[in-house]
């Protein structure tokens, strides 16, 4: 799989120009990311409970890991959390795919449609909810990376890159439009982000800590 390198802040612009201009409306809709938001905390979740099963833990030094629990067990307990990491992030990479690969010619929905002005506070909360869903999620398997040291050939890898360019690229779907620009086009709709890059500037954020999850296999 060829990875996308990171899209640093200087290059904001010209993202946005090249992108928007091919978005006409979106198909992500506010319940999706509600229930993108649910699933990326349950697939965090499977992870730490299937750990407890094992009765194995993280321990990255003083503050680090997720209750001060050790290390423990050997390579039967390792190959258990890589298999279990990499179906989380398989499982949450085909929640993303699923959506993407809704055709651009679907008709919205009743349901979907509002004639009352959206409640921007709650909008907002539910954007940053689900960012912050995913980095506890990305912080969960990076520190279950830098304990258990999986290289380039491990499934955990695949999934981090998978997810990686799902956010980024628009070659993952069918339907050309990587999850940032469908992002980008949802809550331009809302109006509740005004004229400036906060979406953008978010969501490229999450990208470079892909991409930086990437660089730990070597």
């Amino acid at each position: 799989m060829q990875l996308l390198t990171s899209i640093t802040a200087v290059s904001l612009t010209a993202f946005t120009l090249l992108h928007l201009a091919t978005i006409s409306s979106a198909l992500l809709t506010l319940d999706v990311i509600r229930n993108l938001t649910e699933g990326t905390d349950g697939y965090r979740e499977r992870i730490l409970d299937a750990e407890g099963g094992l009765g194995v833990g993280v321990a990255l030094g003083s503050g680090g890991g997720d209750g001060g629990q050790v290390v423990l067990g050997g390579e039967g307990d390792e190959g258990e959390i890589e298999d279990t990491v990499a179906a989380a992030l398989r499982m949450l990479c085909t929640d993303i795919l699923i959506e993407l690969e809704k055709p651009l010619t679907a008709t919205p929905s009743p349901s979907s449609i509002s004639q009352t002005p959206p409640d921007c506070d709650k909008v907002k909360n539910e954007y940053h909810a689900f960012l912050a869903a995913t980095v506890r999620f990305l912080h969960v398997v990076q520190e279950r990376q830098m304990v258990w040291r999986w290289g380039s050939d491990s499934a955990v890898f695949d999934g981090v890159g998978w997810m990686q360019g799902l956010w980024a690229s628009r070659s993952t779907n069918s339907q050309n439009r990587s999850f940032i620009e469908q992002q980008m086009s949802l809550y331009a709709e809302t109006g509740c982000f005004g004229k400036g890059n906060e979406v953008l500037r978010r969501d490229v954020e999450v990208v470079e800590y892909l991409n930086d999850l990437l660089d730990l296999f070597g």
